[in-house]
């Protein structure tokens, strides 16, 4: 073997081992990009509702309830970096009409974990004034059974290493049964 072909040889063999090498960071680089820095979506949910001070009012003309709500709403994070998010408000309705409203503060969730954040709202009818409001309500205090939705929806932003923040929101609807005789949340289910 003479000299010039020796030395091709090494400079191929040099010139395949930095391609290799080149190709190998790029699947590493795709790899990280593709399965760390991938932002999923934050779930938000209220985990558990319970009923303090049930005061319902069976009168004909002006039927209604109050009560106090204590909450848990569950902030599922499942990204690599930390969700950072505003205060939103958590609303409560009956029949689509607003009864009562909590403050969800502004806060973080770590990365992979779930912060628990617990609220008390305070829920009362009295501001419903139309007829066919008083008429439904009267029917579902004497049913037994008020459906209550609740609805809230977080904004913020996922920071991935301090360097890549990316924007995403959270929205929730429940619905929930609350039984007017055993004052407990009945088929609390969230979507």
């Amino acid at each position: 073997m003479n000299p010039t072909e020796a030395r091709r040889k090494k400079a191929l063999k040099t010139a395949v081992l930095v391609v290799s090498g080149v190709i190998l960071q790029a699947v590493i680089i795709l790899l990280f990009v593709f399965l760390v820095l991938r932002v999923r979506h934050v779930r938000l949910s209220v985990r558990s509702a319970e009923v303090e001070g049930l005061a319902v009012n069976y009168s004909s003309s002006s039927p209604s309830f109050s009560m106090a709500m204590h909450t848990q709403v569950n902030i599922r994070n499942p990204n690599f970096g930390h969700y950072k998010f505003e205060e939103t408000n958590l609303t409560v309705s009956y029949r689509g009409r607003l009864v009562g409203e909590a403050v969800i503060e502004k806060a973080k969730a770590r990365a992979f974990s779930t912060k628990k954040v617990k609220l008390t709202v305070a829920v009362d009818s009295r501001a419903l004034a139309s007829r066919s409001s008083k008429i439904k309500m009267r029917k579902d205090i004497y049913a037994g059974v008020l459906i209550l939705e609740s609805k809230a929806t977080l904004t913020g932003k996922v920071h991935l290493f301090e360097v890549f923040k990316k924007r995403k929101s959270a929205g929730m609807e429940c619905t929930m049964e609350v039984n007017v005789k055993s004052k407990e949340v009945q088929n609390l289910e969230c979507h």
